[in-house]
């Protein structure tokens, strides 16, 4: 897979994923403001790449050009993919850290018995 395809792939999954539905959706290279995402919505957007291209973004990946770029994203994600992203620890735990932080606590119920 070329860069141009990582480039298309990466418009087409923010386009899906905020509902876009005009054709100028390739046009625009600033994602965030293209897809007005919120933080939560580009978190997932960068989790579901990831799965998708086999890659992970390390912490200092998060840059603001990598997060308003489609360009850039899709530079870094090819870059990834051709080095065969061998240090995935740092990025691993990054990603493991936002999956924690946006999954709900969920508490098990308690039976209160009244003995008296």
């Amino acid at each position: 897979m070329d860069d141009k395809q990582i480039l298309d792939i990466v418009h087409q999954m923010a386009a899906e994923m905020m509902g876009a539905k005009d054709s100028d959706a390739m046009s625009a290279d600033n994602l965030i403001d293209r897809y007005d995402f919120s933080s939560i919505d580009t978190l997932k957007y960068l989790l579901t790449l990831e799965e998708k291209f086999g890659v992970a973004l390390a912490d200092e990946d998060f840059t603001e050009e990598l997060l308003f770029s489609a360009t850039t994203l899709a530079e870094r994600i090819a870059t990834l993919r051709r080095a065969g992203d061998k240090d995935l620890g740092p990025a691993i735990d990054a990603r493991t850290r936002i999956r924690t932080a946006m999954t709900p606590a969920v508490t098990p119920a308690r039976t209160v018995v009244n003995w008296t």
